[in-house]
């Protein structure tokens, strides 16, 4: 006589599922984090690169954020709000492509290739009516946005926000407002990499000669971060500096006469959102697992700890440590090291 399947076969049936699904679930589960991180690399290789074409094609490192107005606009109009953009839209006309270094002779400066992404930068740059700014703050590129830092709207079922990024760049030192007084530029090349528009601070210094050929030829590319991953990062079509960038914190005490904006360490009100258009908030954070990706201005990319050592951030995030010197004085943050025992 045949007999079905007894309530004993059916538990230990389920007991075994359990367990199964238990010595899985944790392979499965880190394959899926591991496979997103990758990604959210892939995303940055790529606007490091495209951020590396743009700099071979204008000639300098793009400012973080640009006002896209003329000079006379300007002195007539004031500076429009609706024309200041982050960082990104210089990224989008090689957003997408990879560098060819499998063909002969290829160099970045003569890449003349362009992304799909070229029609939406040309659209804003060259037309300035309202249904150009209302393309490009409409549309939303998944090439700006980390997997593991996707905008609420996604989960809610609603339309993507254009503007939306999951990454800041490096803005160095918060250097102090500027003064009649003033002994160094309110953006100043050695303590960071990115720069503010001229138009915006009034700046006269010509820019051009903040390259990353110059670079190279101080603290060297592959040691001078470019952008890095930030869960509160604003949205770059508004071009508030906040929402553009991170900055480092001085860890030591401060000499005298040097003043310096207060910025929190690193993740310390991670994800709180407080950072929202203050530019004092620690810009470097991300929801993988004990770090966050960054890439380098050589398009090298890494993966830095959450609990790095302060002073290494520092260093890596100024362009030339040994011109680097406090906002507001001639004081180098790093004073030159006496050798005891003088010279031979």
């Amino acid at each position: 006589m045949k007999r079905g399947i007894g309530k004993s076969e059916v538990l230990v049936f389920l007991v075994l599922l359990v367990l199964g699904a238990g010595l899985f679930w944790p392979y499965l589960f880190g394959r899926r984090a591991e496979s997103r991180g990758n990604m959210c690399d892939f995303r940055l290789t790529q606007l490091g690169f495209a951020l590396q074409h743009a700099e071979a094609t204008g000639h300098q490192i793009p400012y973080f954020r640009t006002l896209w107005q003329s000079s006379q606009s300007v002195g007539e109009q004031g500076a429009q709000q609706n024309r200041i953009v982050g960082w990104p839209l210089i990224a989008l006309p090689a957003l997408g492509l990879e560098p060819q270094i499998e063909v002969e002779g290829y160099s970045i400066q003569s890449d003349t290739r362009t992304g799909k992404y070229k029609q939406l930068f040309d659209s804003f740059v060259t037309d300035h009516s309202q249904n150009a700014q209302a393309k490009l703050r409409e549309t939303y590129l998944p090439q700006l946005v980390c997997p593991d830092n996707p905008p609420v709207e996604l989960d809610l079922g609603k339309p993507l926000p254009g503007g939306y990024t999951s990454f800041v760049a490096n803005g160095g030192l918060p250097d102090a407002p500027r003064t009649n007084t003033s002994a160094v530029l309110v953006d100043y090349p050695a303590n960071g990499l990115f720069m503010d528009d001229p138009q915006l601070t009034g700046d006269e210094m010509d820019w051009s000669t903040h390259t990353f050929r110059s670079i190279s030829e101080k603290d060297g590319l592959d040691y001078t971060l470019m952008l890095s991953e930030n869960i509160d990062a604003g949205n770059w079509i508004n071009g508030r500096p906040a929402e553009l960038l991170f900055h480092w914190r001085p860890v030591d005490p401060l000499p005298d006469q040097v003043s310096v904006i207060s910025v929190l360490p690193m993740n310390e009100q991670r994800g709180g959102g407080r950072g929202k258009n203050d530019i004092r908030f620690a810009r470097i954070s991300s929801n993988h697992y004990g770090y966050a990706n960054v890439v380098y201005a050589s398009g090298r990319t890494d993966r830095l700890h959450e609990n790095i050592d302060p002073r290494v951030l520092q260093r890596l995030m100024m362009s030339s440590d040994q011109e680097g010197v406090w906002p507001g004085t001639v004081i180098p943050v790093f004073p030159p090291v006496a050798i005891e025992g003088g010279t031979d």
